[in-house]
């Protein structure tokens, strides 16, 4: 099922935090694959095995530990309002598609893996250099809050290269076996509370803000 903008905003203001985490987060409704490849209900249910599959298959994680975040999944941004610097709050933001607009949105995975976790934060402390300063000030909230963005894997030489033998294979799955027309990134959770921790977090500083 897939829910409208006036939807979502309804049950932030309706639900408990938890309860829109559940309905909205974890439950199996895809808006990329129902509205963006219009694919009918069956076929949806199919393309979410599918996915998941090919992602725990090439990480070597559990098929239930591998979920579809963000706007793909949902059709709009959950990300929390930037109170900083407002302008670029996405919040509410539908799935862009037209780079005259804004920058084309990515499919966001996230991985639930310990072990994926803990290696890729072995090797950031194996491989620290001062030239990537800069990205150990950003994966140290990441870490603090219990994941890791793919992004800063990808600046760091002692990561790159083994997080690309995995990560482009599984992306050249989705792209051709399953027609994935974006790119796709990653995020690498330590365990479930972590993920459940970090959108309900996110799902809270909205309702806070009243942005509707």
């Amino acid at each position: 099922m897939i829910y409208s903008l006036e939807n979502i905003k309804s049950d932030i203001n309706s639900l408990t935090e938890k309860q829109f985490y559940t309905k909205h987060v974890i439950r199996s409704d895809n808006w990329y694959f129902e509205e963006y490849l219009g694919k009918d209900s069956k076929e949806v249910m199919h393309l979410i095995d599918d996915y998941r599959l090919i992602v725990s298959e090439c990480f070597g994680v559990s098929f239930n530990s591998v979920m579809m975040v963000g706007s793909g999944k949902l059709g709009y941004s959950m990300s929390p309002p930037n109170i900083d610097y407002p302008e670029k709050s996405k919040t509410f933001l539908p799935f862009n598609d037209d780079e005259k607009i804004r920058k084309i949105s990515d499919l966001d995975i996230a991985i639930i893996s310990s072990d994926i976790f803990h290696e890729y934060w072995k090797k950031f402390r194996n491989s620290y250099k001062t030239k990537f300063q800069n990205t150990y000030l950003h994966l140290y909230n990441e870490l603090y809050r219990g994941y890791i963005n793919e992004r800063n894997i990808l600046e760091v030489d002692g990561c790159r290269k083994e997080w690309n033998k995995v990560a482009r294979l599984s992306k050249k799955k989705l792209r051709y076996d399953l027609y994935f027309k974006h790119d796709i990134s990653y995020r690498i959770y330590r365990n479930w509370e972590d993920f459940e921790e970090y959108n309900i977090q996110n799902i809270r500083k909205i309702k806070m803000l009243k942005l509707i």
